[in-house]
């Protein structure tokens, strides 16, 4: 068990800066995969709570597109800081929720600081450009712009390092974000949010709901104010998104699901310590992994 307890944080939505039980007083009984006991309960909504947090993001925005990415990028830096100081309990919350080996959990927490670090500096150097023109005295310019609200779906198989990496970039960029963590690992997520607004993130710039996939998801389809959403999951429901966003126009970034082979020269050296990287690669985190892999092409020369 974690030797830190942190609260409302831990087991509670955020928005609009502010922790939060679910509109319809839901909860969802999570569940340690290595002992199958109850571990805790948490906030369980559904798409009301998906709006409101909408409704939160959409509000800071104006402010949170108005600083300069400087100031932006200090908040990152900030979150990566606090995360440095609390990675051991971070650490174990992850493991119980995941049930992934402890240092597997801490690397991701690790990796996470590493992204907000990253992208704290990449949001400095998102320039614009000039382009020529086809008319004398006209000038063309390119300018970046935020989009506004970006939405993200993740799944469980690693609940820190699928939602960083949008988030991050996001918030660098000057856009608000309404994260929906997988059910099976939420905590993780409450945490990150926790770890921004502990870093000075204003009010409803980051907000963490949690809830029914099906509700919860279509809400961010149906709402035009989110104009962006992000999903690492199944290519099954990748499908589903790409479908409903069709209606809406919403962007999408997906990352669907892994198909990744396994080719063996003659020239890959020794073939035992191939084989040994082999099943390490095909058992990393339970086999729960998008590059795990699925086939083994072998050379004829190779013995």
């Amino acid at each position: 068990m974690p030797e830190r307890d942190f609260g409302a944080p831990q087991r509670s939505m955020l928005i609009g800066g502010e922790w939060v039980q679910a509109k319809d007083g839901g909860t969802w009984d999570l569940v340690d995969p290595g002992s199958e006991e109850v571990v805790e309960q948490v906030a369980y909504g559904g798409a009301d709570d998906v709006f409101t947090a909408i409704d939160a993001a959409q509000a800071a925005f104006p402010g949170w597109a108005g600083l300069t990415a400087y100031q932006r990028g200090a908040v990152l830096e900030e979150a990566a800081d606090w995360i440095g100081a609390h990675v051991g309990d971070l650490a174990l919350i992850t493991t119980e929720e995941s049930g992934k080996p402890l240092g597997d959990s801490k690397g991701e927490w690790l990796s996470a600081a590493t992204y907000l670090r990253w992208f704290a500096g990449e949001g400095v150097r998102a320039y614009g450009r000039i382009v020529p023109p086809s008319t004398p005295k006209r000038r063309i310019l390119v300018i970046p712009q935020p989009s506004g609200v970006v939405g993200t779906i993740t799944a469980w198989n690693f609940p820190v390092y699928n939602i960083v990496r949008t988030w991050a970039a996001a918030l660098a960029a000057g856009n608000t974000v309404v994260g929906r963590p997988a059910e099976y690992t939420p905590r993780s997520a409450f945490l990150l949010g926790h770890a921004l607004m502990e870093a000075g993130a204003p009010a409803g710039v980051i907000n963490v709901v949690n809830g029914d996939p099906a509700a919860q998801g279509q809400a961010m389809l149906d709402d035009p104010r989110l104009r962006k959403l992000a999903f690492t999951g199944s290519s099954r429901v990748g499908k589903l998104l790409m479908d409903g966003a069709s209606k809406t126009l919403t962007r999408l970034a997906l990352e669907l699901g892994g198909n990744a082979p396994v080719i063996v020269f003659p020239d890959a050296g020794e073939m035992s310590r191939v084989a040994r990287l082999a099943a390490r690669f095909k058992v990393r985190n339970a086999g729960q992994v998008c590059i795990a892999p699925q086939r083994f092409l072998v050379h004829d020369d190779v013995v």
